[in-house]
């Protein structure tokens, strides 16, 4: 079936195709104006015909395109988790969301935010953070660029964004292990420059207790496959730890599976947490323990933020931070505590 176009509806309708525009715009009082009988029987045959206006005329027109782009390193947790929660609160709004997944690649990250200049999206989330993505956003948000972009990670000069309170983050984490009794405590991955690392580590300082280790790798360790070959590393350790802090869930399912391949007891022989509370710490055998960063609520502020970016409003705060708690599992739960 011939999908209904706009002659079409003034045809049946028997008025003039400027008039239907107009209706089905919104555009009355701007020019033209159509009498209330009229307007509902336009509507009623467009309903009827299940007319919708491609999406290109609305963007021609009100220069906008309803459309929010988010640029990600993978669709793995915690930025799927991250891309489901923000593409829920943009459905609320009736705007789109276009993925932008760039495997942590500096020049595809690159080549995203360029192309988006042409008005395929109104604004960028951009979640931190590849090799020069700091610099990037500044570039782009500034003059000849002006566009309208919100980072999702620590925060950057002169750019909006939202982070979730990272050193917070790993103060939980270590004050956690050493409540269960961890005497060999440890950093799992992630990079050596992250702040729930100097979080983790403060703690520590600040109690005047033992350091812990800080075992990250030369380069960032984030996912999965990178994780399992530095969990081989790290249980390998001749004073192998006896409690660990990943850098994320994704991290802490790796050094899992390795430990409980090598016959270790978790959390018995060794307790492990990562931080996100992302959904895969529900489907392991123990469950993870994790730092709660509130993606939901993450979610919901960088859609509000970048709404009103685009309608042209300053942010509130040039950067907002997002509260964090601990959620504990059976990973870290040892007899007794």
């Amino acid at each position: 079936m011939k999908r209904p176009s706009l002659s079409t509806i003034a045809k049946t309708a028997g008025v003039d195709r400027s008039v239907v525009y107009t209706v089905l715009n919104n555009r009355i009082g701007k020019g033209i104006f159509v009498s209330e009988i009229t307007k509902e029987r336009i509507l009623k045959i467009a309903r009827e015909t299940g007319y919708i206006a491609p999406k290109s005329a609305k963007e021609l027109f009100s220069g906008k395109s309803d459309n929010i782009g988010i640029v990600l390193h993978k669709n793995s947790p915690p930025f799927s988790d991250l891309l489901n929660y923000v593409q829920h609160e943009a459905y609320q709004r009736k705007l789109e969301i276009t993925p932008y997944i760039t495997n942590a690649n500096e020049d595809l990250e690159e080549r995203y935010i360029d192309s988006a200049r042409d008005g395929r999206v109104d604004g960028l989330i951009v979640v931190m953070k590849t090799d020069g993505s700091e610099e990037r956003c500044r570039r782009f948000s500034r003059p000849p660029f002006n566009m309208k972009i919100l980072c999702y990670g620590e925060p950057v000069d002169d750019v909006p964004s939202i982070h979730f309170n990272d050193v917070e983050a790993g103060r939980l984490a270590a004050e956690h292990l050493v409540a269960i009794g961890c005497k060999r405590p440890a950093f799992f991955g992630g990079d050596i420059n992250m702040a729930r690392v100097r979080g983790f580590k403060q703690y520590f300082e600040d109690n005047k207790l033992p350091l812990p280790l800080l075992f990250t790798g030369e380069t960032f360790v984030g996912f999965f496959e990178d994780g399992t070959v530095l969990a081989q590393q790290f249980l390998k350790l001749k004073e192998r730890p006896d409690g660990v802090f990943a850098a994320n869930d994704i991290l802490a399912v790796a050094l899992l599976s390795a430990a409980l391949r090598k016959g270790l007891k978790v959390p018995r022989d060794i307790a492990i947490m990562g931080c996100n509370n992302t959904e895969v710490t529900l489907y392991t055998t123990p469950t993870i323990t994790s730092i709660n960063t509130n993606l939901p609520l993450a979610a919901k502020k960088v859609i509000e933020i970048l709404e009103d970016m685009i309608k042209g409003e300053k942010p509130k705060l040039m950067h907002t931070e997002i509260p964090v708690s601990l959620i504990v599992r059976e990973s870290t739960r040892k007899t007794g505590n």
